[in-house]
């Protein structure tokens, strides 16, 4: 039985125990490629430094995707799961985040100029700042830390 299970591919793992978070194979740029070609789905991809401007993951399911420093401008990424993702650093400008699930998403250094979260529970991200909600559109659905408030914009 041993030697099954060290023959046993992280799919196969993962699949034998849900509980067990499912890592991308995906390389930065095969992730890239899958995104820009309309594949929402990319768990735990590798995304760093990523130009993903004007591209869309809506509903898709990117929990614990690394983001860091990428380049979100414009992004679809509303309804999406982005649980313990992380967006150190990332361009998030015009990009809608409306009804994310941002559960653990790191948010540090994030630029959120006219970032749509509208409808977002920011209350459990890190690294969120008032002056990244004074840039960004919220509405009275959107839920941010105490102490914390969001413009509502049309």
């Amino acid at each position: 039985m041993p030697i099954i299970l060290a023959a046993a591919t992280a799919a196969t793992l993962a699949m034998l125990n849900p509980a067990v978070p499912q890592q991308t194979t995906l390389s930065p740029a095969q992730a890239l490629a899958s995104i820009k070609t309309g594949h929402h789905d990319c768990p735990h991809c590798n995304l760093v430094g990523a130009d993903l401007t004007n591209t869309c993951v809506k509903e898709g399911n990117l929990e614990g995707a690394d983001f860091d420093r990428a380049k979100a401008v414009l992004m679809c990424m509303s309804y999406a799961n982005f649980t313990d993702a992380s967006f150190r650093n990332t361009d998030l400008s015009a990009a809608n985040l409306a009804h994310a699930k941002m559960d653990g998403a790191d948010l540090t250094g994030a630029d959120m100029t006219v970032t749509s979260i509208k409808g977002t529970d920011l209350r459990h991200v890190k690294g969120l700042t008032q002056s990244q909600l004074d840039q960004a559109c919220g509405d009275a659905e959107t839920r941010v830390p105490a102490g914390m408030r969001v413009k509502t914009c049309n």
